[in-house]
């Protein structure tokens, strides 16, 4: 159809002229876009503070989240301890006393770890959570001067087992 005298020419779009402020908010919905079509690398994205980073809620939107310790590090910064302590999961501690004293494991839940080195020169009492097991054994493990463990939480049978 002839539009004033002529055919419009209607062509592909040039690069970069259609901007995020050319479209109408909510213009563009999840089910309105084919899957694999987003290359996530280079979208540009200007209003998510540091820390931040994007997560979709698996139906196609997306949001900011905030990074916090637990999910942005594999444990906790190095903590030196001198006294009876309670741990908790992540946890990398280096025990530093003279005397013998005694960290208990945290309760464990499948996958949990903590880490502890001896750097005093008293032993480390490792003491369990409740009933819960260090290596199948209901008992206290030690740790002497020098020495390391990295224990990690299995199950109720196995508890925490050293690595």
């Amino acid at each position: 159809m002839p539009f004033l005298g002529r055919t419009p020419d209607i062509g592909a779009i040039a690069d970069d002229v259609v901007t995020s402020a050319k479209i109408a908010d909510d213009a563009v919905v999840a089910a309105a876009i084919a899957d694999n079509v987003v290359d996530i690398a280079r979208l540009n994205v200007s209003d998510g503070s540091n820390g931040q980073f994007l997560k979709t809620n698996g139906s196609g939107t997306m949001s900011f989240a905030s990074i916090t310790a637990d999910t942005g590090r594999p444990y906790t910064d190095w903590a030196i301890k001198t006294g009876t302590y309670t741990a908790v999961d992540k946890d990398q501690l280096i025990a530093n006393s003279g005397s013998a004293f005694t960290i208990t494991l945290p309760a464990g839940s499948a996958g949990a770890t903590v880490i502890i080195c001896n750097a005093g020169a008293g032993t480390v009492t490792v003491g369990r959570n409740g009933s819960q097991k260090i290596n199948s054994a209901a008992e206290d493990g030690t740790i002497a001067q020098g020495a390391s463990a990295q224990l990690v939480y299995v199950d109720d049978t196995i508890g925490w087992f050293e690595i």
